[in-house]
C-alpha cells in the first residue's frame, strides 16, 4: 500500500478533492491501481513499482523541461550533486546563445536571451541530455483595448446552426462571413464560434446515432471542410462537372431536403460536400495555374507529418467503415509508425493528396474570415474554442498514442446537477510523457488553434492544472475517478509565448470545480475569465452585481452546456435531464426544480436591483415565477443588458437568445438521447439581416456597456 500511495504521489495522483458542495472525496487504493496499471501500460507488481519509485529518485542533472516567465530570474539548479558538464542554450533556429563549464550541486544563472523555447543540452562524460527551457512573458496577449479598459461586445454562436439561400444543409463559411459583417456594422468586437475541429462522414453509421460534437472530432488541428463555402470557391464556379452535379435533379432535391430540416444532417450534408469536392479537387489539378498549384504545395510542406497523418487517417477510417475504432483496426493500420500503414500510404497518395486539398481551402476560408473582420474594424474578430481533450477515436491519439493514456477518460466527478458524473470521450494527457516529449503535441495544438484568431477560449482551462481521470466499473453508471495533475507553469508560459507571437487573446473557461488560487493564477498571466450570469452567484443565491465582475473577463448569460435564457425561465434543462435518466432518483430531480424557482425569484431582484426593469414590471412578472410555464417576451433583453452592463471586458450575445430560442443546444450526460450540436437557428441570415432585432439587441447591449473613463 505504501509504494501504491508514493507512485501515486509522483505521477500527481491527488489524494482527495472537495466536490462544489465543500464534501471531501478521498482516492482509495482501487482508483489508484487502476490510474497506475494505465500510465504504466502493465500489470502491477511490487518490482514494477519498486523500479518505477527508484527510476523517479535518480538524481539528473536537469528536469525534461524548465519554464520562467521575464519577471523572473533563470536560475537552474543541477539536481546532481557533484562533477562537471558543460552545459549549453540553442535557440529555435539552432544556434548555440549561451554556453558554459558547470559544476553540479551550483546554481547556474542564464541572461541575456528573449522569450522563446530552448534547448538545453548538458555534456557529462560522454553523454549528452536535453531539456526544453521555456522563457515566457509574464503575461498572456493583451490587446490595446484592455490596457485602455474598455468594454467590448459582440455574438456567439453555433457554425452548424446558421443557414441562408446558399448553404448546404449546414451552417458554413460564407454564412459565418455575413455575421461578422452584421455584428461589425451594429458596432461589436468579437464573433465567437464553436470548435472547428475535423468530422468525417466515414464514421457514422446514420445521422441518428452520429457523436457529431465539436469538442470530439477527429482533429482539433484542422478545420472542418464541412463548414466550406463551396460556392465560392474557384473550382467549384469553373468546373463544368459541378456544374452538371449542382444541376442534377437529384442534387437540388437532396440540397432542398437537407435545407428544409431543423436538424442539421452531418452525415448526408458531409458526404454530399465530399462529393462536390471531389469535383473540384479534379478540376483543381486539370486546370489550376502554376501559382495556386505552389501555394498547395506550400501549405503541405508546412503543415507536415501533422497534414499526412490526418489525411492518411481519413483514408483509414474510410476503409474501416462506420463505427470502427483505431485501436481494433487489423493488419497493423492502428499503429501509426508500422510498415503496414506506411504501405498504405503509398497505395493511397492520391487520397491524402485530395483531403489536404480540402483542409487546405477551409484554412484559407478561416483565414479570409479574421481578415474581413479586422478590415472591418473590429478589436477582435473571430474568438474560437479549443476543446480539453483529444478524441479517444481521433487522429492525434492513433499518431502519438504514448502521449495519452488509453484507458482512462476525461471527465467531471458527480455533482447536483450532474449526479453520474461526466466522460467526455477524450484521452488525458500522459502526465510523464507530455513532458518527455517537451510539451510538442500541446505547443502544436495551441499554434494551430491561434494562427488565425482574435482570441481563443481554452475549454475547461483547470485541465491546465489538474484534470478528472475517470473510468467506469461494471454495473455502476457514476463516473470513477480522482484528480490528476499537470505542471501549471509550463503549459501557461506555453500559453503566454504563443498568444503574444500571435497576437490572440486568451480565456479560459473557469466553471466547475475549481482547485483553490487557480483564478488568480490566470489572472497574474493575462487570462480572461469566463463569467456565466447563471452561475454568477454570492452564498445566499443573489446574482452578482454587474460592477463586481473582473474586468479581466469575457462574461455571457449562459454557454452551449446550459439553458438559453428562455430555456433556464422554463426549466428546460432540468426536464431534458429528467427525461433522459440524469437524475439518480426523483428527489434530485425536485431539488434542481426548486433551486431553478428560486433562481428566478432572484433574477428577478437582481433586475429590479440594477434598473434592468422597474419594480412594477417586476411585479407582472412574478405570477409566472413559481413553475416558469410562461416565458416572458422579454426575458432575454432583460438577462442581455444586465450582461452587457456588467464590468467584464468583453460581453457577448448568445445569437440564439435574440431569436428566443428555448431548446438546449447540447444536454451534456448525453450522445444518442437528444439532438446534441444539431439545432438550426430559427431564423435564416437573410431574416438576422432584413430584421431588427440583431440591430436592436446590439444597440441595448451597446448602450449598456460601461464607458472608458
Amino acid at each position: 500500500m505504501k509504494k501504491i500511495d508514493e507512485l501515486a504521489e509522483v505521477y500527481k495522483i491527488a489524494p482527495s478533492y472537495v466536490d462544489k458542495t465543500g464534501k471531501v472525496h478521498y482516492t482509495d487504493d482501487r482508483v489508484r491501481r487502476f490510474f497506475l496499471k494505465s500510465i504504466l501500460g502493465r500489470e502491477l507488481s511490487d518490482e514494477l513499482l519498486a523500479r518505477k519509485l527508484s527510476e523517479a529518485n535518480l538524481p539528473k542533472i536537469l528536469p525534461e523541461v524548465v519554464s520562467f516567465f521575464e519577471n523572473e530570474k533563470i536560475v537552474l539548479k543541477p539536481e546532481k550533486v557533484s562533477g562537471s558538464f558543460e552545459l549549453s542554450l540553442i535557440d529555435e533556429d539552432g544556434r548555440t546563445v549561451w554556453q558554459k563549464d558547470c559544476r553540479g550541486g551550483s546554481e547556474i544563472e542564464i541572461d541575456g536571451i528573449s522569450p522563446g523555447y530552448y534547448e538545453l543540452v548538458a555534456k557529462e562524460d560522454g553523454r549528452c541530455h536535453k531539456s526544453l527551457l521555456i522563457y515566457a512573458p509574464v503575461l498572456c496577449y493583451q490587446p490595446p483595448f484592455l490596457k485602455r479598459k474598455e468594454h467590448l461586445s459582440g455574438v456567439s454562436l453555433m457554425l452548424y446552426a446558421l443557414h441562408s439561400r446558399n448553404s448546404m444543409g449546414i451552417g458554413d463559411f460564407g454564412d459565418l462571413a455575413e455575421i461578422i459583417k452584421l455584428t461589425a456594422q451594429n458596432g461589436g468586437d468579437v464573433v465567437g464560434v464553436n470548435p472547428l475541429g475535423v468530422m468525417s462522414a466515414a464514421n457514422m453509421v446514420d445521422d441518428a446515432t452520429a457523436d457529431v460534437s465539436p469538442y470530439r472530432t477527429l482533429s482539433r488541428l484542422f478545420v472542418n471542410y464541412g463548414y466550406l463555402d463551396l460556392r465560392c470557391e474557384e473550382d467549384f464556379v469553373k468546373s463544368a462537372a459541378v456544374s452538371a452535379f449542382m444541376r442534377d435533379g437529384k442534387t437540388t432535391a437532396l440540397l432542398e431536403r437537407l435545407n428544409a430540416s431543423d436538424l442539421v444532417l452531418y452525415k448526408e450534408v458531409l458526404t454530399l460536400k465530399l462529393k462536390i469536392l471531389e469535383l473540384m479537387f479534379e478540376h483543381f489539378l486539370q486546370c489550376a495555374d502554376a501559382e495556386r498549384k505552389l501555394q498547395f504545395e506550400t501549405y503541405k510542406a508546412d503543415k507536415g507529418e501533422a497534414l499526412a497523418n490526418l489525411c492518411l487517417f481519413e483514408v483509414l477510417t474510410e476503409e474501416a467503415g462506420a463505427n470502427s475504432f483505431w485501436r481494433h483496426w487489423k493488419q497493423g493500420l492502428n499503429d501509426a509508425a508500422s510498415v503496414s500503414v506506411r504501405a498504405f500510404a503509398k497505395r493511397k497518395r492520391r487520397r491524402m493528396e485530395f483531403f489536404a486539398y480540402c483542409h487546405w481551402l477551409a484554412e484559407l476560408q478561416v483565414k479570409k474570415l479574421q481578415e474581413l473582420a479586422v478590415s472591418l474594424g473590429m478589436k477582435i474578430g473571430l474568438y474560437t474554442d479549443m476543446p480539453i481533450g483529444a478524441a479517444s477515436n481521433g487522429c492525434e491519439v492513433w499518431e502519438n498514442p504514448d502521449v495519452y493514456v488509453l484507458d482512462c477518460t476525461i471527465g467531471a466527478p458527480a455533482d447536483p446537477m450532474r449526479p453520474r458524473g461526466q466522460s467526455w470521450g477524450f484521452n488525458p494527457y500522459h502526465p510523464e510523457e507530455l513532458i518527455r516529449q517537451h510539451y510538442a503535441p500541446f505547443i502544436r495544438l495551441v499554434r494551430e488553434n491561434m494562427k488565425n484568431s482574435g482570441a481563443l477560449r481554452i475549454d475547461h482551462a483547470m485541465g491546465l492544472q489538474r484534470l478528472f481521470w475517470g473510468f467506469f466499473e461494471r454495473g455502476n453508471p457514476v463516473v470513477q475517478g480522482a484528480y490528476v495533475y499537470y505542471n501549471l507553469k509550463d503549459l501557461t508560459a506555453i500559453l503566454s509565448l504563443e498568444s503574444n507571437r500571435s497576437r490572440c487573446l486568451v480565456v479560459g473557461e473557469d466553471l466547475g470545480t475549481v482547485p483553490d488560487g487557480f483564478r488568480e493564477y490566470m489572472a497574474e498571466h493575462g487570462l480572461l475569465s469566463y463569467k456565466v450570469f447563471y452561475r454568477q452567484k454570492e452564498k445566499n443565491g443573489a446574482f452578482v452585481r454587474p460592477k463586481d465582475y473582473q474586468y479581466l473577463s469575457l462574461a455571457q448569460t449562459s454557454t452551449h452546456d446550459q439553458a438559453t435564457a428562455c430555456g433556464f425561465w422554463a426549466n428546460e434543462d432540468i426536464e431534458v435531464f429528467n427525461g433522459r435518466g440524469l437524475y439518480v432518483n426523483e428527489t434530485q430531480y425536485l431539488e434542481n426544480l426548486s433551486g431553478r424557482r428560486k433562481d428566478r425569484e432572484n433574477m428577478l431582484k437582481a433586475l429590479v436591483r440594477d434598473n434592468i426593469i422597474p419594480d412594477c414590471e417586476a411585479d407582472r412578472l412574478k405570477t409566472d415565477v413559481e413553475k416558469g410555464e410562461i416565458i416572458p417576451d422579454d426575458i432575454g433583453l432583460y438577462v442581455n443588458q444586465f450582461g452587457a452592463s456588467t464590468n467584464s471586458a468583453l460581453f457577448l450575445v448568445r445569437l440564439c437568445d435574440i431569436y428566443k430560442q428555448r431548446e438546449l443546444d447540447n444536454a451534456p450526460g448525453t450522445v444518442f438521447e437528444y439532438p446534441n450540436w444539431r439545432r438550426k437557428l430559427s431564423v435564416s441570415v437573410e431574416d438576422i439581416a432584413a430584421g431588427k432585432a440583431f440591430a436592436e439587441s446590439m444597440k441595448i447591449v451597446n448602450d449598456n456597456r460601461p464607458k472608458t473613463v
